[in-house]
């Protein structure tokens, strides 16, 4: 499983060659979770990231290696930590949806990875988009490169102020009264 998985990794993001590697190794950032009142938001997570990229070869093999799905798994655990109640089914009650996407680009030898975290309402409006870069130079355990892009988005969606303003409003509106027969 590790090998596949920094196989995949190597394969999606580009070969580096001969590129000189300078950079530093981190270690995994902790998720910052989302203030008390609004903990246990119900975000629905039932889709597997888009993986963006002009390569079609980067796209077959991200494909094959469950990069998708990897991912996935690994930023419903990251929300799950920021103190996000997960839904994973749309017939399930959920407060919002998170859309997960991965765009790849290469240029002048140089791999830049965004990630990508859309939360919108049930009704699909867009509460706000989390756009994360990987930043350059940075290097992290072959087994932790998901968990370190993920805590990353998850953290800046748990302190995003659109993200807060809209969940604080959701729990400040009452349920609708149930229908009585």
């Amino acid at each position: 499983m590790r090998a596949l998985r920094v196989a995949a990794l190597a394969i999606v993001f580009a070969s580096v060659g001969c590129a000189e590697l300078t950079g530093k190794m981190v270690p995994v950032p902790a998720v910052h979770r989302v203030p008390l009142e609004v903990e246990g938001t119900r975000v629905l997570v039932a889709e597997d990231p888009v993986i963006e990229s002009n390569d079609p070869v980067h796209l077959a093999r991200a494909k094959q290696a469950r990069v998708p799905q990897d991912l996935r798994a690994s930023m419903t655990n990251a929300l799950a930590l920021a103190g996000f109640k997960i839904v994973t089914s749309p017939a399930e009650p959920h407060d919002v949806v998170a859309k997960l996407a991965l765009a790849v680009r290469e240029d002048s030898g140089k791999v830049y990875q965004t990630y990508r975290c859309g939360l919108r309402a049930p009704d699909g409006t867009l509460v706000a988009q989390i756009d994360w870069a990987w930043p350059q130079g940075t290097y992290v355990d072959e087994n932790e490169v998901y968990d370190y892009a993920t805590h990353s988005v998850a953290t800046e969606l748990a302190m995003s102020a659109r993200v807060l303003t809209y969940l604080r409003a959701l729990k400040a509106t009452p349920p609708a009264p149930a229908i009585q027969p």
